[in-house]
């Protein structure tokens, strides 16, 4: 796995380091760049196969093809000895050097050979006339980007890459917008919200050359059902496609969440770990997981990842998301996303793949088993219409009352929201929306433009923000299409989705994980996080950049995320969609930031803010001042009651109060007059390496401490003598390493005191 970029267009040795540089996260064991009067490529190389060799650039054909590769060609074996028996011959055992020869044997024929995920660009300069190919894998799981500017064409890995030139427009892509705030679309089609940068589309390819750029597809998935719909066949398909994503020179591991998908992935690892099946070393002596629980939530799967630890005999890691860590890490996280989301529930993918890179380069994961296998709890329902339409009704009659479990309360809750629903329509500016079109309806539907793209995105730059491979077994090539060609009573059979999954793996699977009905996944309570941080989500809503974007009323927006919390209105994930919205106009248009340094990390929302953003009004203080203090999380406002203000004992975080602390104004302020008062011990030392006689006491393992009562923290100082050793920097977050003096102590229960 690795960034690649580049240019077609005339040297710019400077341009291209600085593009290279910026995706140093993708691949920060290598860097290499070849440079010729036609184009330019740059690489980041994440060593996954053959650590020594495969550095690239790649080259051959006396220098005149030339390769930057992002990814992995699972099958580069088989298509490597016929090649060989081609005559070409190998200097490395790595796929991209396959890659390489495959182009320089079939040309772009070669692309629909390959089994994998991968995105790479090929500057052939065989025939005289010297052409650019950027190609992506069949589901595009890879990503590259394009853009033409000045006379050139930029192309990288992510569009941070193409912003590196400095004199490329940060312009919106009004309809982009408009469909994702209206609508909820995004990732739907190969724009980006940048205005004038594309994606290449997945299974295609793109040619530049003198003449422009011509983009071509190369794969066309095909549904039919004359496919071997036996559990035995696609048992062995399966076990392949597990197989072949446990090729690696560094360790392996998986996300495992706990739902059917990922533990189906992870017993077969396990199976095939006790088989001493080829490419389990990187395995090592026992599988390793890695899990987000949220315990006391009702999304938490704590209890059916146990029974897969169980089953496997797995090594099991664990993170617990935080709202704090979300707000913390917001500003970081979208920078990494690129492009807004339609949801916060991939944070907890986030925190997972930073958990794993402690342990693994590589992962497995359970993306796209659900839109191939009708895993959503909504496919049932889409099911039994398609069912009446097709006049079935015998057939309906029995799916209906087999999955009246899960379509049930569907139909319920869609009744119930349809009279508190929230209607977009009236929160956007009327001009925004005569000026833009809807879009096709086609789309909601196509598995291949609407479904899969987000996740793929989710996955790809999660795992890459943190130099993580992420690997999808159900993407497989050859198991894709083998579900393809599945009958529907193999995908929704007798009320149960997967079926053929279920049926296959009957007695692998723990049975609490094979006959579970109900769809989580990694996800957050985001709801219930956007509630307890309604005071900084509303300072947002409220601000001035807010409230003079040309897409939403921002006084309306806010009122009606008011009722949202309070219970009146249906809990919409617009108000999602205009914070995403918010930041990453903050973070990639507003203020033209080239790079994320470690500041923003604390920054927050205030690092982007805007001039305005420490007046006061509507019960929102000023929390600049806050923030360049160091006192308090730049993320959450400063309220200013009364410096003699306590907490009434009415409100909830009365009793997670130390009974020593004096509150000051300090303490957290909701701009819910029912909610100001919250816990103040998040922020605190979590450290688990941390052993000094002095602070241990206060050190707790940082990625599984929770606040007794939720909500933003401030800082704490305690009561100690002031003569005591100073706190060892790695007692710190990794956001906040420094070496603190002793006055920073996040003290014990026994000697608080809150300071302004």
């Amino acid at each position: 796995m690795c960034g690649i970029s580049g240019f077609w267009g005339a040297r710019d040795r400077g341009l291209l380091e600085a593009m290279t540089e910026s995706l140093h996260h993708r691949g920060p064991d290598d860097v290499g760049y070849h440079e010729s009067e036609s184009a330019s490529l740059g690489f980041r190389r994440l060593s996954i196969i053959d650590l020594e060799h495969g550095n690239q650039p790649m080259s051959m054909d006396a220098e005149r093809l030339h390769l930057v590769y992002n990814g992995e060609v699972y099958n580069f074996r088989e298509l490597r000895a016929e090649l060989e028996s081609a005559g070409h011959s190998f200097g490395t055992t790595c796929d991209a050097e396959v890659v390489l020869h495959a182009f320089a044997q079939w040309g772009v024929e070669c692309f629909r050979r390959f089994n994998g995920m991968w995105a790479c660009a090929l500057l052939d300069q065989r025939d005289g006339d010297a052409r650019l190919v950027l190609a992506r894998d069949h589901f595009g799981i890879k990503p590259l980007f394009y853009a033409r500017h000045g006379g050139r064409v930029l192309f990288g890995s992510e569009i941070k890459a193409l912003l590196q030139d400095t004199t490329f427009p940060r312009r919106v892509d009004e309809q982009q917008m408009y469909e994702y705030l209206r609508y909820g679309l995004f990732d739907h089609n190969d724009a980006t919200f940048f205005d004038g940068v594309r994606q290449v589309p997945a299974a295609a390819y793109a040619v530049v050359d003198a003449r422009g750029i011509a983009e071509t597809k190369y794969w066309t998935p095909a549904l039919s059902e004359d496919g071997d719909p036996s559990p035995a066949a696609f048992r062995a398909v399966f076990e392949r496609a597990v197989q072949r994503r446990l090729v690696a020179d560094v360790p392996v591991g998986i996300c495992l969440s706990g739902g059917l998908d990922s533990s189906s992935i992870c017993t077969i690892m396990a199976q095939q770990l006790r088989d001493h099946v080829r490419d389990t070393e990187s395995l090592g002596d026992r599988l390793k997981t890695f899990s987000a629980f949220f315990p006391g939530d009702p999304i938490d799967e704590s209890a059916y990842v146990k029974t897969v630890l169980d089953k496997t005999g797995a090594d099991s890691s664990v993170v617990e998301p935080t709202d704090q860590d979300f707000i913390r890490e917001l500003e970081a996280w979208v920078w990494h996303m690129e492009e807004p989301m339609v949801s916060s529930a991939p944070f907890a993918m986030w925190m997972v793949m930073r958990l794993a890179r402690r342990q693994v380069k590589v992962t497995l994961d359970g993306q796209a088993g659900d839109e191939l296998l009708a895993g959503y709890d909504h496919y049932p329902y889409v099911y039994l219409r398609q069912l009446l339409r097709e006049r079935r009704y015998a057939e309906f009659a029995r799916e209906a009352w087999q999955s009246r479990d899960v379509v049930g309360p569907l139909v319920r809750r869609r009744l119930r929201d349809r009279r508190r629903r929230v209607q977009t329509a009236p929160l956007l500016r009327g001009d925004f929306i005569r000026a833009h079109r809807p879009p096709q309806d086609d789309l909601l539907q196509d598995f291949m433009t609407y479904s899969l793209p987000p996740l793929l995105r989710y996955e790809d730059r999660a795992s890459m923000a943190h130099s993580l491979e992420a690997r999808l077994p159900f993407l497989d090539q050859e198991l894709v299409e083998h579900i393809l060609r599945l009958p529907a009573r193999a995908i929704i059979h007798h009320g149960w989705s997967r079926a053929v999954l279920r049926q296959a793996l009957h007695g692998v699977l723990p049975r609490k994980v094979e006959r579970r009905r109900k769809k989580i996944g990694f996800t957050t309570p985001e709801f219930r996080w956007y509630r307890r941080q309604r005071a900084v989500l509303q300072s947002l809503m409220r601000s001035p950049s807010f409230t003079r974007r040309p897409y939403w009323k921002g006084a309306a927006v806010a009122e009606a995320f008011r009722r949202a919390c309070a219970g009146e209105m249906e809990e919409s994930m617009f108000f999602w969609r205009a914070v995403n919205a918010e930041v990453w106009l903050r973070v990639f248009i507003d203020g033209a930031t080239r790079a994320l340094d470690a500041a923003s990390f604390e920054g927050g929302f205030v690092r982007r803010g805007d001039a305005a953003r420490g007046s006061t009004g509507d019960g929102i203080c000023s929390w600049k001042r806050a923030a360049r203090s160091g006192r308090v999380s730049p993320c959450v406002p400063r309220c200013s009651f009364p410096a003699t203000t306590s907490p009434p004992r009415s409100s909830p975080a009365w009793s997670s109060w130390p009974a020593t602390a004096s509150l000051s104004r300090t303490a957290i302020c909701s701009l819910s007059a029912r909610n100001r008062w919250r816990s103040a011990r998040d922020d605190l030392c979590r450290s688990p390496t941390c052993t000094h006689p002095v602070w241990r006491g206060c050190c707790r393992d940082w990625s599984r401490a929770r606040a007794p009562v939720s909500g933003s923290a401030i800082r704490a100082r305690c009561s100690w003598p002031s003569t005591r050793p100073a706190r060892p920097a790695s007692c710190w977050p990794p956001q906040h390493q420094r070496s603190p003096g002793p006055s920073d102590c996040a003290a014990s229960s026994t000697a608080w005191r809150a300071t302004a």
